[in-house]
């Protein structure tokens, strides 16, 4: 059973935040799965929903399963945007989620780079949630559209968006502001080219160059089908590192079986001779 999620233990949360800020720069992208009680229908709903759109996207063995994208400026501001409007949170009031932390790879952010990004976050601040721009998304998705190509039906303006779009809306302005050059391609930066050996032919030639309104939080934690625009520098559960929470787990299974074997051992010195039924049973019953 995972640990309950205590937002209110505030030795819980520095520590978290303490174990993340070792890890997170700013510039770096952070998607998280969401949560819901068992009440909380509609919420329940959405994240299905996205995490349906993501396997459909790119598959059931690609990450599918975060439902949100943030993105850090420092520990007392993260660009976010969700119901009912885009915000700047600290890092304390999500340190406890399932989080992962992707970093832009084709190129090293600067300070100047920094400050675009704030500034076009702190344009998108404020405005309300584009719940058309959702609807969009998921009628574009249902006509078999909406894999990286938009066909504009009810999102409401320029300026709203929702949390991928305005991560990715904020990389798209720093590229035009402090990056594009009258030699550089065409069309916009992130996710641009698909990876040949992600996507077949057929689809290259029809998607090639994800338009920034579809863009989902699998596109940044599955950026090996495109350029490798993003590469996953850690990832966090209730404050903890997985991969160092995983060793521990592991470690303790090799444990308890070394235990149960030589448990066994001493049945079978001791002349008690067990069934291979018996001796699973016995296994079992130690690793619970």
């Amino acid at each position: 059973m995972s640990a309950k999620i205590d937002y209110n233990n505030s030795e819980l949360v520095n520590s978290a935040c303490e174990n993340i800020l070792n890890f997170i720069q700013p510039g770096d992208v952070v998607t998280s799965v969401g949560t819901h009680k068992w009440w909380q229908f509609w919420s329940a709903i959405i994240h299905y929903g996205i995490q349906l759109q993501h396997r459909r996207f790119f598959g059931g063995n690609s990450n599918w399963r975060s439902t949100h994208a943030m993105l850090y400026l420092d520990k007392k501001n993260t660009f976010s945007v969700e119901m009912p409007r885009a915000i700047f949170k600290p890092l304390k009031e999500y340190c406890l989620s399932e989080m992962f932390i992707y970093r832009l790879q084709l190129k090293e952010l600067t300070s100047e780079d920094i400050e675009s990004l704030k500034k076009a976050a702190t344009e998108l601040a404020g405005e309300n949630y584009d719940i058309g721009q959702i609807v969009d998304i998921a009628l574009n998705s249902l006509l078999g559209y909406g894999h990286q190509r938009r066909y504009k039906l009810f999102d409401l303006g320029r300026k709203k968006k929702v949390c991928s779009v305005g991560v990715r809306a904020a990389f798209e302005y720093l590229y035009l502001k402090n990056i594009k050059t009258e030699e550089s391609r065409p069309g916009k930066w992130l996710f641009y080219e698909m990876n040949p050996q992600k996507w077949s032919q057929k689809k290259i030639e029809k998607y090639n160059g994800t338009d920034v309104e579809v863009t989902t939080p699998a596109h940044f934690c599955n950026s090996d089908y495109f350029c490798d625009d993003f590469e996953l520098v850690a990832q966090f559960k209730n404050g903890v590192q997985v991969t160092e929470f995983n060793e521990y787990i592991l470690l303790k299974e090799e444990a308890d079986i070394y235990k149960a074997v030589e448990k066994s051992k001493q049945e079978i010195e001791n002349g008690n001779y067990l069934t291979h039924k018996e001796l699973n049973s016995s296994i079992n019953n130690l690793l619970k």
